[in-house]
């Protein structure tokens, strides 16, 4: 199973720590339609996320996926990835973004499911964020 998505931001609430210039944390509410290809094509995809970042140094987040598929099922994958700052091949800072997700419930096809696999985010611009979900979807025993 794949998910590839570009998330564009809809809505935030931030929090900027005034102790520390670099500490900040977001709830933010991203929207995007999964490619094409696989289960999910064209799905709706809409993130629920909480981010907690120190600039130059890393960051964890996690919250949940609800993907909506042109059939009108729902599939609700809870997420995790830690982030680091690191030096890039040209030297200058590059954030690793790597995780996890599961299946958590979902509605039509996905009521019955269970899955499992990899998280990778990357930074599309400053706003968007591409999300690449890989792994395993089955049926409960």
């Amino acid at each position: 199973m794949t998910l590839d998505v570009v998330l564009s931001p809809k809505d935030q609430i931030r929090l900027d720590f005034k102790d520390d210039d670099k500490h900040f944390v977001v709830l933010t509410q991203r929207e995007g339609s999964a490619e094409a290809g696989g289960a999910f094509s064209g799905a709706k995809v809409v993130e629920y996320g909480l981010h907690d970042v120190i600039r130059g140094d890393g960051g964890n987040a996690h919250g949940y996926l609800e993907v909506t598929t042109s059939e009108g099922d729902v599939a609700y994958f809870k997420w995790q990835l830690r982030a680091l700052f690191v030096a890039g091949p040209d030297g200058n800072v590059k954030v690793v973004d790597k995780g996890h997700w599961e299946l958590t419930g979902g509605t039509g096809q996905f009521a019955s499911m269970r899955g499992v696999g990899s998280l990778l985010l990357e930074f599309v611009n400053e706003t968007d964020r591409r999300y690449l979900l890989e792994g395993d979807i089955s049926p409960k025993l």
